[in-house]
């Protein structure tokens, strides 16, 4: 069925990967004359920007303005904490009736965390589809036992963002083969050069004749910030002169923690953890290698960022998309979360002659221009024949 009339559902409209990829995705058909309708269960950040492209309703509604007068009355306190509330019966067949009217071939929820909000939509008698971005700690954390039933028995077509993803579908939750398919994701990569790259390193007081090892995504226990800094100790124990960019601290304990560890033994301030940047580009550019200390990872955008400046990209056996980006290239990843391994591997890469680094880089360059909105549109398109 070619150009099919989608309702979108997504969790919300933070600045995250699937959420922008879901933003792209509206964006090019905006762009070829197929008008997008999103149907989210909270806001954020991204609203606006799919309000362009897109008939946005959002489940979850914000509270009125009344609520200001009643601030100061004590037991209404709980409600101030929770900005928004699901929608009442009348809201509910309202939206309902709309979604009717609208006459959609597919309901395509964009993550797990979409599945429990699709099930309020069954009555629509409209088939049903998910793209599914996460591995198993995120399926377990962002989705019941319950969603991932539905998933099984109740969503027609399943698409997974990379292999590990699609492996874990069809053993885990037994989804079964013929109803899933690899869609992998988009990536929007910058055409320019940025020109802040020199000052990064004067910023970060990172020598230009020292080696910077860069990560980058939000500190978080699946992105593995911690693993990312002991390695750090250790190469930086053979190779003082080595530097370490963690891009993405967060204002939690987590990030706190590994601040507070850090500052005890890294005594010539090599290893750098500084909150997230809006744009990324001059870090990216500034490093001579990337790697990526995912524990669980279904297929993170950044590793194309990283490999689109021709650099190593590096990271663990079983951790999720690196292994379908960096598929039959030798010497780039090692077994799953082995420190002592990874440590070996970046001394091996900084020892590298320029040529073996720049033979590995431009590989990967060829290899993240394969994510393009183009690429993605044309293996949608493929797919949209089978619904």
């Amino acid at each position: 069925m070619m150009g099919a009339k989608i309702l979108f559902v997504g969790h919300d409209a933070n600045r995250a990967g699937a959420q922008l990829v879901l933003l792209h995705w509206l964006k090019e058909n905006a762009a070829n004359g197929h008008k997008g309708y999103l149907l989210l269960e909270k806001g954020g950040d991204l609203l606006a920007s799919y309000r362009k492209y897109a008939e946005v309703w959002v489940w979850r509604r914000e509270h009125n303005k009344s609520r200001n007068i009643f601030k100061k009355i004590p037991f209404l306190k709980r409600e101030e904490s929770s900005p928004d509330r699901e929608p009442n019966k009348a809201e509910i067949q309202s939206m309902l009736s709309e979604f009717r009217q609208q006459k959609f071939d597919l309901i395509l929820g964009n993550t797990v965390a979409s599945l429990s909000l699709m099930q309020q939509l069954t009555s629509l008698k409209i088939a049903f589809g998910a793209y599914v971005h996460e591995l198993k700690f995120s399926c377990e954390t962002y989705a019941s036992e319950k969603d991932m039933q539905f998933l099984a028995q109740k969503v027609k077509h399943v698409y997974a963002v990379s292999e590990q993803v699609r492996l874990l579908l069809k053993e885990k939750y037994e989804i079964p083969s013929d109803k899933l398919a690899l869609l992998p994701p988009v990536a929007e990569l910058a055409k320019a050069k940025s020109s802040s790259s020199e000052q990064v390193r004067e910023q970060l007081n990172i020598p230009a004749s020292s080696p910077m090892v860069l990560g980058c995504g939000l500190a978080e226990w699946r992105k593995g910030t911690d693993v990312f800094i002991r390695v750090a100790r250790q190469v930086i124990r053979l190779k003082p002169e080595v530097h370490f960019v963690w891009l993405g601290m967060g204002d939690n304990l987590y990030s706190a923690e590994l601040i507070e560890e850090k500052e005890k033994w890294d005594v010539g301030a090599q290893v750098h953890l500084i909150p997230a940047k809006a744009d990324t580009r001059a870090y990216f550019e500034a490093m001579d290698l990337f790697f990526l200390s995912s524990r669980e990872d279904p297929f993170p955008l950044v590793m194309l960022e990283a490999g689109h400046q021709a650099k190593p990209v590096l990271g663990f056996q079983e951790s999720g998309g690196i292994a379908d980006f960096t598929q039959g290239l030798a010497d780039l990843l090692v077994d799953y979360m082995d420190e002592g391994q990874m440590a070996d591997l970046i001394i091996h890469w900084l020892k590298a002659s320029e040529t073996d680094r720049t033979a590995i880089g431009e590989k990967l360059k060829i290899r993240s221009t394969q994510y393009t909105v183009k690429a993605f549109m044309e293996r949608w398109a493929e797919l949209e024949k089978e619904l």
